[in-house]
């Protein structure tokens, strides 16, 4: 198999040591196809849908029991939620984490490198722990105490970093330079396999309706590899006939960092990224932007924003209807109670809202924004 760059279509080789083209774009695997007879229906893992996937149907992987997480109607708007924050490190980045650390164990890298905000980095940690390799994390001087804890305890190494999110991934960068030939940085952002493993999560929610697709998808958006997964497993169903149509593909992110918003509406000049309670989507320049405007374009969707006050509020409804969710995820809530409250979404529609992460990794920050306990507890 191989990768296509996104801007200039150049081919590099699956097992070539390269995230970024010549010319400076991305790599991405190219689609694959799924159909009810190719699942593995013993296997309660996202590895039931290996013939989809970008490794060896023979292979030995990694596995931490991740996929096939619940997918609950709830009584807030009878939206539907895809408790993705139920995975083995709680949170959704599990998905991509399995694809990229069982692919770097085959290639033979002992030593993998990521820079995040700190649920991919706890995925890293997770699945590098599993797998026998060393793994060095960078993260923000703001991340979670909660999300530090669980990187350390798998035995990570981290590095914080003062400044926006993008020096984080400069620092992570430079880090691997210095170590080339005993490191490999791997940033989920820009991998190619890690969309592969959160395609897998449109997978499931077709399964779980019954073989239907849903009317909308509600997602949020930090790098894009939630909603590019998204979209691209429900185009490999639709490419084959599974399904009849793409479900409409709706963006949430905080207005204190919305370049996906501002690119979207066509006024780049009001994107703006400052500190946000949903840390997990504060990047101020997320190099999937374009991609990700013309899918959501493509499904009829639409990219929105909401407030720190819309946050706080939906933490606080998410968990009345029984579930305890990370900012982020209470972000993307927001967005799908607001686009019922307006109308875009009809009640009687079957909306899908993603649980990206546990409300247990922010608890502190939780917390402070209800009034719980003060900074210093």
């Amino acid at each position: 198999m191989s990768y296509n760059c996104y801007n200039c279509g150049k081919t590099y080789g699956q097992d070539e040591l390269i995230l970024e083209c010549s010319c400076g774009g991305y790599l991405k695997a190219p689609e694959r196809t799924l159909r009810k007879k190719d699942i593995i229906s013993g296997d309660p893992t996202l590895w039931r849908y290996r013939k989809a996937l970008p490794i060896g149907e023979n292979e030995t992987v990694v596995s931490l029991g991740e996929g096939l997480t619940p997918l609950v109607k709830t009584n807030l708007g009878g939206l539907f939620f895809k408790a993705d924050s139920l995975m083995p490190t709680g949170s959704f980045k599990d998905r991509g984490a399995a694809l990229v650390i069982n692919h770097l164990k085959k290639l033979g890298i002992k030593k993998v490198i990521n820079d995040s905000s700190g649920n991919a980095a706890a995925a890293y940690a997770a699945y590098c722990a599993a797998a026998g390799l060393e793994c060095h994390i960078f993260t923000p001087a703001s991340t979670s105490a909660g999300k530090l804890v669980q990187i350390q305890m798998y035995g990570a190494t981290i590095t914080k970093v003062t400044g926006a999110r993008d020096q984080v991934t400069i620092a992570a960068k430079e880090e691997a330079k210095k170590q080339e030939g005993e490191a490999m940085y791997a940033g989920h952002n820009i991998h190619p396999l890690f969309p592969e493993g959160c395609k897998t999560a449109a997978y499931e929610i077709w399964e779980q309706l019954g073989w239907e697709v849903p009317d909308n998808v509600v997602v949020p958006f930090g790098g894009g590899s939630a909603m590019l997964g998204m979209y691209k497993g429900f185009r490999e169903l639709l490419s084959v006939g599974e399904i009849p149509r793409m479900p409409r593909i709706f963006v949430i992110q905080a207005n204190s960092c919305n370049p996906l918003y501002s690119l979207f509406i066509g006024k780049e000049e009001l994107a703006q990224c400052v500190p946000s309670l949903a840390e997990g989507i504060a990047i101020a320049q997320p190099i999937k932007k374009v991609e990700a405007v013309a899918a959501v374009r493509q499904t009829g969707g639409s990219v929105e924003v909401v407030s720190e006050a819309e946050i706080v509020e939906a933490l606080g409804k998410a968990a009345k209807a029984g579930f305890y969710v990370e900012p982020t995820t209470a972000a993307t809530i927001a967005g799908a109670l607001r686009l019922q409250r307006t109308g875009v979404i009809d009640a009687n529609e079957k909306t899908v809202v993603l649980l990206t992460g546990n409300g247990l990794k922010a608890t502190d920050k939780i917390g402070q924004a209800m009034g719980f306990m003060n900074a210093s507890q």
